[in-house]
């Protein structure tokens, strides 16, 4: 009985750690999506408002990823408090965090007449790319999580 309820919880956090890097990948494409506008608008590409009207539409995506992505962290904490799910937790609830600071504010929009003006490229290209660093930081968290999670089936 003790191995069967072992293996169940094995088994769950083999799920949630598989839940959390599809949820991972989801956010990987959304960022790589954006960079990979913000070349086409440079390269010209495509238009101001195409651009804009893209990013716009990927907002919810990324907060809807995000919050599953930040539960599933959640609820692998709870189960296990070790530093890899804190960590992940972490950084989760802070991008959760400025996710919901940038839509309260009304900035999280894109607005096609700002595009071409100084600032607005080199800021956005710190935010792309910071975005998918740490999206990159938690995917391979989520890779070691499932490794651990693996492992200890193998070990017992």
């Amino acid at each position: 009985s003790f191995i069967s309820e072992r293996r169940q919880m094995v088994a769950f956090d083999v799920m949630l750690s598989v839940g959390m890097i599809f949820a991972n990948a989801g956010l990987l494409g959304v960022h790589s999506y954006k960079i990979q506008q913000f070349g086409d608008l440079e390269h010209d590409y495509i238009n101001p408002t195409d651009f804009a009207s893209g990013l716009n539409n990927m907002w919810w995506w990324e907060c809807g990823l995000q919050g599953i992505h930040t539960v599933l962290s959640f609820v692998s904490m709870a189960r296990h408090l070790l530093h890899i799910q804190l960590l992940k937790f972490s950084i989760n609830l802070l991008y959760v965090g400025y996710l919901a600071y940038r839509t309260s504010t009304g900035t999280h929009k894109v607005d096609a007449s700002t595009v071409f003006k100084g600032e607005f490229a080199n800021k956005m290209k710190g935010k792309y790319l910071a975005g998918l660093g740490l999206v990159s930081v938690c995917f391979l968290l989520n890779l070691l999580a499932l490794r651990l999670a693996m492992g200890d089936e193998n070990d017992h």
